[in-house]
């Protein structure tokens, strides 16, 4: 029986506190000083402004726009670039065909964002973290690269566990994290109750008037302090909408907030501390409770990788799903939750990719002008698709929808702006890895459109492929068509092509549509459908759980159930047809060259696995079919 929502809402909530919030709750461990380095010399106006901006960035772009407003736009419960891309598609009959709508092409530059800032994030946590031996002895700065090399190998490593598991270590974790600077932040307010001032925000439009030409500094700055936030939609089908809410609310948002304030604090009364390095960890006293809190927070950015790995395996999913990359083998590793899942092939190419971005910049200095660049396009892109959501799928009316978007933008463009003062010293890497995987993504897009539109135009319909069948002489024997289509047209599709190669039909049909359940599990009697065309051709429609795998032996055994013996009993002589199409000649100018031999290499990498459906070998025909389209 599962368990009561309520009393899975704080297993959950802990869970999330250690996976999606570790990138945004380290930031207080370098945001606050490269801000006030920004606007030097330090004064009483630029700490309460900077704070100020700090605190009303945490308010506006996480708070109000991710948690009260993104996360509501979920698909099947499920968020990140590629649900508000389902959502949209929702309710725009013109996306199903070759040439995609601006909107889909901006979302889908949005994704491969992050999955070039994936890379990143992992590489430069872990190497920041580590830096900190140096400051323990200057001799352990020769380990700093092996020793973040080998945890990242174990980082990804344990990721088979999958992000439930490691969301309850990681969550104590991050709890003892957000609770310690929570505590210090409140003490350093009690010593100077004047920095809550900062809550108002004119503060903030003050700070940044001053900052004249170094404004777009600044703002660089204070963006670290929301790099994190795409994880809060990305992460939301690995623990669900109220969890992500209850774990920033109840826990991440009270702890940054006073720390923030904390730091301002610190600043205003000891502004030479902010001359030095890590200001941080001079607001606890020296000696042992400066080692718990380096120690602490070396845990804590090492956790914070785990966003963007959990956020990457999503995308992957989704992309799939939606039909803009090839299959891979995907992994869910819970019953409760559809969206956690583990990518197998993601996560190595991933980890391979972190690994050679620490031995080639070696330090997280040389990897900064890197960071926070696609998360931040990601979340102006984010923007944009909400107000076509609040229109098109909410109902809006245009004022509301258009007043949100232009504070939501007010705030976001000038982050965006800083972040491409860093294009060219690094910021280039992650826009040169969307690129890619967006050319990948589109030229997959496009040659699967090409094939499906040539099979949906492939002459014979199911009543004439019954009619050829039944004219077919003999009775035994059984051919079954698989496919994940619950449309029997594609599989008949394959049918005729056979036919037309000289192929025979003789005996029995079976059409075999397996289709995806959102529950984990489902049961035998309701998740098999039988529909018969004729005595020799018939549909059958399983429906199986994204936690189980499906038996096609089984599932036929149950088809003959219920069709009161129509179905033959499967037997040695049963045959089962798993298709595959390529094309090997092009007609027209619809794939460029270079896009045709892209997607005839993902077209022959597919992953096939007929141990999927626990088919005897022997009775497997994979049937390629080489069209001409």
């Amino acid at each position: 029986m599962p368990a009561d929502p309520a009393q899975r809402k704080l297993p959950l909530a802990l869970a999330a506190l250690g996976v999606v919030f570790g990138d945004i709750g380290t930031s207080p461990l370098y945001t606050f000083e490269t801000a006030l380095d920004a606007v030097s010399p330090i004064s009483r106006a630029e700490v309460l402004g900077v704070a100020s901006l700090i605190v009303w960035s945490l308010l506006l772009i996480v708070t109000l726009k991710y948690v009260f407003l993104v996360m509501r736009a979920d698909y099947h419960k499920e968020g990140g670039v590629f649900a508000l891309l389902a959502l949209l598609r929702s309710k725009d009959s013109r996306s199903d065909t070759l040439k995609l709508p601006f909107y889909i092409l901006l979302l889908l530059f949005g994704a491969a964002l992050l999955f070039g800032d994936g890379t990143i994030t992992p590489a430069i946590s872990v190497l920041s973290a580590l830096e900190g031996l140096e400051a323990v002895n200057p001799d352990f700065k020769t380990l700093v690269v092996p020793v973040t090399v080998a945890i990242l190998l174990l980082l990804f490593s344990v990721q088979r566990l999958g992000t439930g598991r490691l969301g309850f270590v990681f969550g104590w974790v991050m709890l003892a994290w957000f609770v310690t600077i929570g505590s210090i932040g409140f003490y350093w307010i009690v010593r100077n109750p004047e920095v809550l001032v900062a809550l108002n925000p004119l503060y903030a439009l003050g700070v940044v008037r001053e900052a004249g030409w170094q404004t777009l500094t600044l703002m660089g700055a204070v963006v670290l302090a929301v790099t994190g936030v795409e994880a809060l939609y990305a992460d939301m089908g690995h623990f669900s909408r109220k969890a992500i809410s209850l774990a920033w609310h109840g826990v991440a948002l009270p702890g940054l907030l006073l720390n923030y304030l904390g730091q301002a604090s610190l600043a205003m009364e000891r502004p030479e501390y902010f001359q030095t390095n890590n200001p941080f960890f001079l607001m606890v006293a020296q000696g042992w409770p400066t080692a718990v809190l380096v120690a602490l927070a070396t845990v804590a950015t090492v956790v914070a990788s785990q966003a963007l790995i959990s956020g990457v395996f999503s995308l992957t999913a989704q992309a799939q799903e939606l039909g803009f990359i090839p299959k891979f083998l995907i992994m869910h590793t819970s019953r409760q939750e559809r969206g956690q899942v583990y990518v197998p092939s993601t996560n190595w190419l991933l980890g391979l990719t972190c690994i050679l971005l620490v031995l080639t910049f070696r330090s997280s200095d040389n990897l900064a002008a890197a960071y926070g660049l696609a998360v931040v396009g990601t979340m102006v892109i984010t923007t944009l698709s909400l107000f076509l959501v609040m229109r098109r799928c909410w109902q809006w009316p245009l004022t509301r929808a258009l007043a949100i978007t232009v504070v939501l933008l007010a705030i976001e463009v000038p982050f965006l702006l800083s972040c491409l003062t860093k294009f060219p010293n690094g910021g280039y890497f992650p826009v040169v890895v969307a690129c890619l995987l967006l050319t990948v993504m589109l030229t997959w897009h496009r040659g699967r459109a090409i094939i499906l539109n040539h099979m949906r135009s492939s002459r014979g319909s199911i009543l004439e492929l019954a009619s050829v069948i039944e004219a077919e002489p003999g009775s035994h024997g059984q051919i079954v068509f698989i496919t994940s289509n619950r449309q029997p047209r594609y599989a008949a599709a394959r049918a005729f092509e056979m036919l037309r190669r000289g192929g025979t039909l003789r005996g029995q049909v079976i059409l075999l549509s397996l289709v995806n359940a959102m529950e984990s599990d489902v049961d035998m009697p309701r998740c098999v459908e039988v529909n018969r065309i004729s005595d020799k051709l018939w549909h059958v429609v399983a429906m199986h759980g994204y936690m189980q795998e499906p038996h096609a032996l089984e599932i036929m055994a149950r088809a003959h159930e219920l069709s009161n013996g129509g179905i033959d009993r499967v037997g040695t002589d049963t045959f089962y047809v798993l298709g595959r199409e390529l094309i090997v000649e092009y007609v027209g100018n619809r794939l460029a060259r270079w896009r045709r031999a892209l997607f005839g290499f993902l077209s022959r990498n597919v992953s096939y696995a007929p141990d999927y459906f626990h088919i005897p070998h022997e009775q497997i025909v994979e049937f390629t079919w080489m069209m001409r389209a």
